[in-house]
């Protein structure tokens, strides 16, 4: 009894050893883009207060990127689907149709209406093939963006720098700048084909890579547009004939389609994490 006393007696007194208390390692989170520091204080002082409803933000004033959503298969399908039936697509063609002619382009296609038809249905051949390659096969190949995705700047220079830049830079599937292999990828194939119904004397490597070059070209010149295009659209938007097109469905569909949110900016670095010791 005396022996047996004395080992629970000793059971109560003696404390239990406390917990570790070394941190254990997490699992480090995918880098994602996020807001600058004083873009954040910023947006943190404009959050209101949970019990008060949000009220929709006017189109003015620096507007803040919004997180990264990468496009599925299917989605790059849609954005190619609606350049194919944009208006813009159609008056693009008739309007280098008649460049063509009015300059002699395509010669063995003849004049009048006859050679003018000729010439819209090559120049219409030339801009869905070239939207085939460009926002659908080679994006879906390559996991690359089709969009074309606004700067985060507010400089004119800075904005026009970045617009000609997305010729040969893009984003990736996951948000992150790479070379935009698809479209200068999208160019050759689309000049190549080509090859099949342009005239015989316009066909050959040398005016392959010409018109591989006037794609690319070309497609700096709508990246300014495109960059410039909601601050000119503002201004437009004071005319009632402009702003009855604006509210048309159907083509604010295409433009979202076609021009995605303001770039993601770059990601922070790395924390380094703390050592068991904590230092």
């Amino acid at each position: 009894m005396i022996v047996l006393g004395a080992t629970f007696g000793s059971a109560q007194v003696e404390n239990p050893s406390p917990p570790s208390t070394a941190p254990t390692p997490q699992a480090v989170a995918p880098c994602t883009p996020q807001p600058a520091p004083e873009q954040q204080r910023q947006m943190a002082a404009a959050e209101p207060p949970r019990s008060v409803t949000p009220v929709i933000p006017e189109a003015k004033g620096p507007q803040f990127p919004t997180p990264y959503q990468r496009l599925h298969p299917w989605e790059k399908f849609k954005v190619f689907l609606h350049s194919t039936y944009s208006p813009y697509t159609f008056a693009g063609a008739a309007f280098d149709a008649g460049m063509a002619q009015a300059t002699g382009g395509w010669h063995s296609y003849g004049g009048g209406m006859n050679g003018y038809g000729k010439r819209y249905g090559a120049s219409l051949a030339d801009t869905e093939s070239g939207a085939f390659f460009g926002r659908f096969l080679f994006p879906v190949l390559l996991h690359e963006d089709p969009r074309y995705l606004r700067s985060n700047s507010e400089g004119a220079k800075a904005r026009i720098g970045y617009a000609l830049s997305r010729v040969l830079v893009t984003h990736d599937d996951s948000g992150r700048k790479r070379p935009n292999f698809s479209l200068i990828f999208s160019a050759i194939a689309a000049s190549s084909l080509a090859n099949s119904y342009y005239p015989r004397e316009n066909r050959g490597l040398g005016d392959t890579m010409a018109r591989a070059g006037d794609g690319l070209l070309s497609t700096a010149e709508m990246n300014v547009l495109r960059e410039f295009w909601p601050d000119i659209n503002r201004k437009l938007l004071r005319h009632k004939s402009i702003q009855r097109l604006e509210e048309n469905p159907h083509l604010s569909k295409i433009q979202d389609a076609l021009i995605g949110p303001v770039a993601p900016p770059p990601c922070p670095p790395a924390a380094t994490p703390p050592t068991p010791d904590g230092r």
